[in-house]
């Protein structure tokens, strides 16, 4: 709430003291409204430090300034950011200073004016659609490499469609275009060139599209950045190369398009090949492919000379005559192994024929030693398995007896 300024009487008078004084005028000023003021930004300070963005609003007819003071916060959500030289619109309320009187315009908002606003409408615009993702890189199509049609969307007998044509047709003499020359400028220019995007599109010979205009102002270019011409070249089958004005400018179709050129030329040297420059690459080719055949051929020939100087190669019996040769010493080896495996199985075989004799009833029998067997030819091996008037059965060294047993002496 505002303090009355306090008068002091002084005879006839009343005296304010400065502090009351600038009381009173700065309470004045908070009752009057808020208020539009046009002005191009002369001075700009701010520091993330400080709590307010100091200003000065220039007059550019008669150079006229007014301090202004603005919120940090506040400044920091203005789009884009306010910049020195940029001419705006700025609401607020004059301000005292009480302590220091020093007079301010306290601003609550900052629209930009003229280009400063359309500039501003394009940047929202470019937001929004890049939210969408019409401006996504991973959209982006390749150029073909020989386009068999180029699409080209220009204005009527333009410089740029000069340029892209000549520029196009010198490097690469068979090319064909097919050409929708339309208003490039102006406020019916963003449905023409929309309609002659499509009509191109719609063409299954086309298969590249360039759309080419020379430089201007913002206002000129102005078409390139509406929704309607970006939505159509982000909805093209066919890849779109935008070339709209000079390497400076940047309208929205640029971001929407395929690929950008930075001029018309630019954009002809992109949709097609330089045909002199191809044939100097072919050529380059078959003289690296014939070299690399002769290289190829002459290695082949030597390592052919050299098999050929190979013993084997010069007289081939000899390959024969030394396999021969291998074979009969194999044979002797094998038939040597045979002979010796056959002598070793018979001396083992001897031998065990030896141990058996030694340990068989045979030897046994030539030591003087009989063998009793009973009736039944069992062996006898104690008297009590006979008896008396038995006859028995003995077998000697050489030959056998009947005996008849007379006593049994167990």
């Amino acid at each position: 709430m505002s303090v009355e300024p306090q008068a002091v009487p002084d005879g006839d008078r009343k005296v304010y003291s400065v502090s009351s004084f600038n009381q009173g005028v700065s309470g004045f000023l908070k009752r009057l409204p808020a208020v539009w003021v046009e002005g191009e930004i002369a001075e700009l300070r701010h520091n993330p430090s400080w709590g307010l963005v100091y200003l000065s609003l220039k007059d550019p007819h008669d150079g006229a300034m007014l301090p202004a003071t603005m919120t940090r916060q506040r400044f920091a959500e203005v789009e884009p950011a306010p910049a020195a030289g940029q001419r705006v619109h700025a609401l607020g309320r004059a301000e005292l200073w009480p302590r220091r009187g020093e007079f301010r315009f306290s601003v609550l908002q900052i629209e930009p004016v003229g280009l400063g606003r359309l500039l501003q409408r394009i940047e929202e615009l470019r937001r929004q659609l890049a939210l969408e993702g019409l401006f996504d890189p991973r959209r982006k199509r390749p150029l073909p490499f020989l386009p068999r049609t180029i699409g080209l969307v220009c204005g009527k007998d333009a410089a740029a469609k000069r340029d892209v044509v000549e520029t196009a047709t010198t490097r690469y003499p068979p090319a064909r275009f097919r050409i929708e020359e339309t208003v490039v400028q102006g406020a019916g220019a963003p449905g023409r060139i929309v309609a002659a995007i499509r009509r191109l599109d719609a063409d299954p010979e086309v298969d590249v599209i360039v759309i080419a205009r020379g430089g201007g102002s913002v206002e000129d270019l102005l078409p390139f950045s509406e929704e309607s011409v970006c939505r159509a070249v982000a909805g093209c089958a066919t890849p779109v190369v935008s070339a709209i004005g000079h390497e400076q400018d940047s309208p929205l179709v640029d971001l929407a398009a395929d690929v950008r050129a930075g001029t018309p030329s630019l954009a002809a040297k992109l949709v097609v090949p330089d045909h002199a420059g191809e044939l100097a690459s072919l050529d380059a080719l078959l003289g690296r492919g014939s070299r690399a055949l002769e290289l190829g051929a002459q290695s082949a020939r030597r390592m052919l000379l050299l098999l050929a100087a190979r013993p084997a190669f010069a007289d081939p019996t000899t390959w024969i005559a030394n396999r021969r040769a291998e074979i009969d010493r194999a044979r002797d080896r094998l038939a040597g192994v045979a002979e010796r495996r056959l002598e070793r199985e018979t001396a083992r075989v001897d031998g065990a024929r030896d141990r058996l004799r030694l340990l068989g009833p045979a030897a046994t029998l030539e030591r003087g030693y009989a063998i009793a067997v009973d009736s039944h030819g069992a062996v006898l091996r104690a008297a009590a398995a006979t008896s008396a008037d038995e006859e028995i059965g003995v077998r000697l060294a050489r030959g056998s007896l009947t005996a008849t047993v007379t006593e049994v002496r167990p």
